[in-house]
């Protein structure tokens, strides 16, 4: 029998915040009929932005991170406000995080970023021809240093985890495959 989608039964929010609700779920399997629950995160759709300067360079923040107790770093990235477009979004993020702005921003790809608790997508943004602009507008939440790396370092930080966040590798697998689509043909043996 082909897989079916799950009956749902119920729902219930058991508490609302800032950026997430926390939702109990009540589910019935279609092949056993069972009556399970579940708890799920509901989040709006998030953005993450790919900024590279005309010298090649990758803009990234380093930020303390709660949930693992460490400084990570990763590229801009954030919340889209419920109607804004993601582009929009991408922009907003850069500019924000890290005072720099793009010549040309462009999708790169989307994911889904734990479907077993949230329902939403995290949109890629490959921004071209970076410049710093201004200066930083963090929230009340945030403490952020921005830091640029050669794009050439980029995989070593990740294989070394200094780069770790499981979104950001998402994101610079996309602009890899990007760069590999766009890199000019080589002849065969070259």
């Amino acid at each position: 029998m082909p897989l079916q989608p799950w009956e749902h039964l119920n729902e219930e929010t058991l508490a609302r915040y800032k950026v997430f609700d926390v939702v109990k779920a009540r589910r019935r399997s279609p092949r056993t009929g069972q009556d399970l629950g579940f708890f799920l995160i509901r989040t709006e759709d998030w953005v993450n932005v790919v900024p590279v300067t005309d010298e090649g360079r990758l803009i990234l923040v380093r930020q303390y991170r709660h949930g693992t107790e460490t400084f990570t770093l990763e590229i801009p990235g954030g919340l889209i406000h419920r109607g804004e477009d993601p582009a929009l979004a991408a922009a907003r993020e850069l500019r924000e995080e890290t005072g720099y702005a793009a010549r040309e921003l462009r999708p790169l790809g989307r994911v889904r970023p734990n479907p077993a608790l949230f329902g939403n997508v995290c949109h890629t943004y490959l921004a071209c021809g970076c410049a710093r602009v201004g200066e930083l507008e963090m929230d009340s939440g945030e403490d952020i240093e921005v830091v640029e790396v050669p794009l050439a370092e980029v995989p070593g930080l990740v294989r070394a985890g200094g780069i770790d966040h499981a979104l950001v590798v998402a994101a610079l697998y996309f602009h890899d495959l990007d760069s590999q689509v766009r890199a000019p043909a080589r002849e065969p043996g070259s």
